[in-house]
């Protein structure tokens, strides 16, 4: 917590799911990693969620595209080795972490990872932008999206949208993650719990992109 951040090694999360509710599962992963200031690696694939896909309006990928595509359980390895000893980052952590930890607890384990929210740190940073939307965001600094609403595509602009916020943070004085305290940062996990996919229940819990920020 005290490490400045030119010390830490950051991994940039983005999912597309099936849906939106705690039944829902990933269909999608990309993250990038930042080390020392700069972009150093990638990881992106489609994931079949072995079920059907029903908000293809989103990200437009379709059940057809993830048929010959590795289930969760067969690259979560990857996943844990790559993510292994980092931060955490999401537009919206609380959404992406969330299912992240529900893939990892259907297998046994779970995430024990701090978490940063580039949509919290940007309605703390510039609260006169109107909205604090990834897209806004990107047009606001200038960073062109290839592939909008595409886990890769996201999660690479949103690690450049990460390295334009954190200069100006420690511009700031605010250079570690105990200094992001007052802001209500990092996220550690605690809003999902492991019951939270097990119990019965008739109403289905919606998880928002805008969900606990």
């Amino acid at each position: 917590m005290n490490r400045p951040f030119k010390d830490l090694t950051f991994v940039v999360i983005d999912v597309e799911t099936t849906g939106i509710s705690r039944f829902d599962r990933i269909c999608e992963i990309g993250m990038t990693k930042i080390k020392n200031g700069r972009i150093i690696d990638k990881f992106e694939t489609l994931i079949n969620p072995e079920v059907i896909i029903t908000n293809t309006i989103f990200h437009g990928i379709k059940s057809w595209m993830v048929e010959n595509a590795p289930v969760f359980e067969d690259v979560a390895w990857q996943i844990a080795r790559f993510i292994r000893g980092t931060v955490l980052i999401a537009h919206n952590a609380p959404f992406d972490m969330r299912f992240m930890r529900y893939e990892f607890q259907r297998l046994g384990t779970d995430l024990s990872h701090y978490a940063l929210c580039t949509l919290k740190l940007a309605r703390r940073m510039h609260p006169d932008f109107p909205y604090h939307r990834l897209d806004y965001l990107l047009d606001r600094y200038k960073i062109i999206n290839e592939w909008p609403h595409r886990a890769g595509a996201d999660a690479d602009c949103e690690a450049r949208l990460f390295l334009r916020m954190k200069r100006k943070l420690e511009t700031s004085g605010l250079e570690t993650l105990k200094s992001l305290n007052v802001w209500g940062l990092p996220y550690n996990h605690r809003w999902c719990s492991k019951i939270d996919i097990h119990k019965d229940s008739n109403t289905v819990t919606t998880l928002t992109r805008d969900d606990l920020v």
